[in-house]
């Protein structure tokens, strides 16, 4: 039997207080779930930056041992700027693109996803730059952030900061629609149920009185446990199907960089884009399907099951906070 907990509104907020608690309760939660997970995103990078056919039999060393936390102030400061603009932004196309007919909230909802990741990409990128060198010990030992920022910065110029921007779009534009898709999907399917079994219970016991409206049944809580189910879940399922951009974001910024013989002072070379590195992965694997599996969805489990993690407690997090802050 499903207990129906119902959440009652008390009061009506503009959309700056909304977007405001939806910023905070981002900000939070993200920030909350990258730090608890950050180890097994080091493992996952890892992987992703190994060239070689074999990169497990690298990944268990003492090097990656020293590693695991490299990183990781850099990661929790720079998810709470990127779980804040995401989610203020995504719930506040949501209610903006989503009438009263939920026949549109789909296309609306994959929408709002896509323009909530795109706001938090100027945080996004940066923190995923900087934290991914940190991980591989791209520069030999010095683990600090302020020293990737100057080396960056030096070499490739302030669009160092930046590289990888449109695979890590090409990325997480579909991860997104794919997770928020699923979890609200996930949330409607949950509702729509206990309503369903609460209307049988009422006619059971003969209640007078049976509120059948769509607007109550937005109002059913959703339990903890389920909430950390559907988030996993989604979270498992996006990360898994949008693994081959993230293999491509890891080998685009951890690229080295040469020195070229008529300039002594800053690095340089040619930059590498998106199709440069897809060709170069797909000139590796020889075209042979297993290869090409290993090589474009290296570390796919490691980050599936990162994403299950992170989804699994921010999710609970964030509508928890979101709950708090709003009755």
């Amino acid at each position: 039997m499903t207990q129906v907990t119902v959440n009652h509104s008390k009061k009506i907020y503009t959309p700056a207080e909304l977007y405001k608690y939806h910023l905070a309760a981002g900000a939070i939660g993200l920030s909350l779930s990258y730090s608890i997970m950050h180890p097994l995103d080091t493992i996952k990078t890892r992987i992703q930056a190994d060239g070689s056919s074999h990169p497990w039999r690298r990944i268990f060393t003492r090097e990656t041992a020293r590693s695991l936390g490299k990183g990781f102030f850099v990661s929790a400061l720079g998810a709470a700027g990127q779980g804040g603009a995401r989610f203020s932004t995504y719930e506040f196309c949501k209610s903006q693109l989503i009438p009263n007919d939920k026949r549109w909230a789909i296309p609306a909802t994959a929408l709002s996803a896509v323009i909530g990741d795109l706001a938090s990409s100027v945080i996004k990128v940066p923190r995923e730059v900087v934290t991914t060198k940190l991980q591989t010990d791209h520069y030999a030992g010095r683990s600090t952030a302020s020293y990737v920022v100057r080396q960056t910065l030096l070499e490739e110029g302030p669009g160092g900061l930046f590289k990888g921007f449109w695979a890590i779009a090409a990325r997480d534009s579909p991860f997104m629609v794919i997770l928020l898709v699923s979890y609200e999907n996930f949330k409607a399917f949950h509702r729509r149920s206990a309503y369903r079994e609460w209307i049988e219970q009422a006619k059971h016991h003969k209640s007078s009185k049976i509120v059948a409206s769509a607007a109550f049944e937005e109002q059913i809580g959703i339990p903890t446990l389920q909430t950390i189910v559907y988030g996993g879940v989604s979270g498992f399922m996006a990360g898994y199907f949008t693994t081959p951009m993230d293999v491509i974001r890891t080998r685009m910024i951890t690229e080295r960089r040469h020195v070229q013989p008529n300039n002594t002072s800053v690095q340089s070379t040619a930059r590498v884009t998106v199709m440069d590195m897809t060709r170069r992965m797909w000139a590796q694997a020889q075209g042979r399907p297993v290869q090409v599996y290993r090589e474009f969805f290296a570390g796919a489990m490691p980050r599936s099951l990162w994403w299950f993690g992170i989804c699994g407690i921010f999710f609970p997090t964030y509508e928890t906070l979101k709950t708090v802050m709003l009755d």
